[in-house]
């Protein structure tokens, strides 16, 4: 069954600096190539590397803001009202949203992102559907820590998620996530029930193996850097971790790439081997000069775009367990899973100090991510998904 899909997303960012860039365009490009039309609303046209490769059967821009649109107009009820106002939701917008899946004739409007469910309001007659990627409610709970008072306030941003989430049940046909415990969690949050684990993919052409020199005792780690899991993965790491590697390997470096660093990561960097290379767009040549990269999560829920991207590069990955989630099969993946901080020292001196075992770890992680997470898998469960739905509809 061929489907009419609009994807909406307030901005297709270049380079693609967050998950939701990077999950929409794949999703989008390869829902294409099962045989389906795509199209593209955002609020500004994207820029021409943002949709290269995706061949859209429509794409068009909301109206400015204050600017009236033409559409269906929107139905709220008072709880979806306050939320619309809460993200500052321009019911032009709305409207337009509603015009756009009329012009383009669509069967489903695919909304991307966390404050995007207003956008649904004056979409009628189709299957509307959330990619929502991570849980939120459950992202924000990730991160709390009792020791730690600033992170009490995710609590309430918890409770705010899980509300929104709830009052905008009515309208959702399908959810999209990315692991089974952001299914397990948005059930049991916002109480949807047609939800379909979409494991996000990476691009094993774009993302491979380079023949480069390396960097003698070197690791390193990127992401967006305002970016909570990742900030306190970093903290953990320089605080807990990289004194006793420095002490083991006084010569050792570790390197930091990302996007939008906020006060707390710069903080961490300048010292002990520790470097900042911020706002990078092609990070792939100078991953491939380290001889290992590493990945402290202690928090955070979905899928890690970044451990794809470099087990696809054939990097060697030190992780913690929590690195893992959603992965399919992640024993597989050859990846060394270190807990405690002695846990990390000596994981990173199996592979800084024997070439032949950061070669077999390469090329291990490469073959697990090809053959456990392509886009294509996870279009064609999308897609499965919007059958059922579609036929529960007529």
């Amino acid at each position: 069954m061929s489907l009419r899909l609009l994807f909406v997303k307030d901005s297709l960012s270049w380079p693609r600096s967050s998950g939701h860039d990077v999950h929409c365009f794949h999703m989008m490009q390869a829902l294409a190539k099962l045989g389906h039309e795509v199209g593209l609303l955002t609020a500004s046209e994207p820029h021409p590397e943002a949709v290269a490769g995706l061949p859209l059967a429509f794409q068009h821009t909301y109206p400015k803001r204050g600017e009236q649109a033409v559409g269906p107009e929107p139905t709220f009820r008072w709880l979806q009202r306050k939320f619309q106002s809460y993200w500052g939701v321009d019911e032009n917008r709305v409207r337009a949203v509603g015009q756009a899946a009329l012009d383009m004739k669509a069967d489903g409007v695919v909304v991307v992102g966390l404050n995007v469910l207003p956008y649904l309001g004056a979409v009628k007659d189709r299957l509307r559907v959330w990619y929502a990627a991570d849980e939120w409610a459950w992202h924000h709970v990730s991160q709390v820590s009792a020791f730690h008072p600033r992170t009490w306030g995710e609590m309430k941003q918890a409770l705010i998620k899980g509300i929104y989430e709830r009052a905008y049940r009515p309208m959702l046909d399908r959810v999209w996530v990315v692991t089974d415990a952001d299914k397990r969690a948005m059930r049991w949050v916002a109480g949807v029930r047609g939800i379909d684990v979409v494991p996000n993919g990476v691009d094993a052409e774009h993302f491979r193996p380079l023949d480069v020199p390396q960097r003698e005792h070197s690791c390193t780690f990127w992401g967006r850097l305002d970016f909570g899991p990742n900030v306190q993965a970093l903290e953990w790491f320089c605080g807990r971790v990289w004194p006793r590697v420095r002490a083991a390997y006084p010569n050792a470096s570790f390197t930091v790439y990302g996007f939008s660093p906020t006060p707390a990561v710069r903080a961490l960097v300048g010292r002990d081997g520790v470097e900042l290379i911020p706002d990078l767009p092609d990070l792939r040549a100078a991953v491939a000069t380290h001889q290992a990269v590493v990945f402290p999560f202690v928090s955070g829920g979905g899928i890690k775009n970044k451990f794809l991207e470099a087990a696809a590069m054939g990097k060697p990955i030190v992780c913690s367990s929590v690195a893992l989630n959603g992965l399919r099969h992640p024993t597989e993946s050859g990846a060394l899973v270190a807990s405690s901080p002695e846990d990390w020292v000596r994981a990173l001196g199996t592979l800084w100090l024997d070439a032949a075992q950061r070669t077999t770890a390469g090329a291990s992680v490469r073959r697990w991510v090809i053959e456990r997470h392509s886009w294509g898998a996870a279009a064609r469960t999308a897609s499965e998904g919007l059958a059922k739905s579609l036929s529960a509809k007529k």
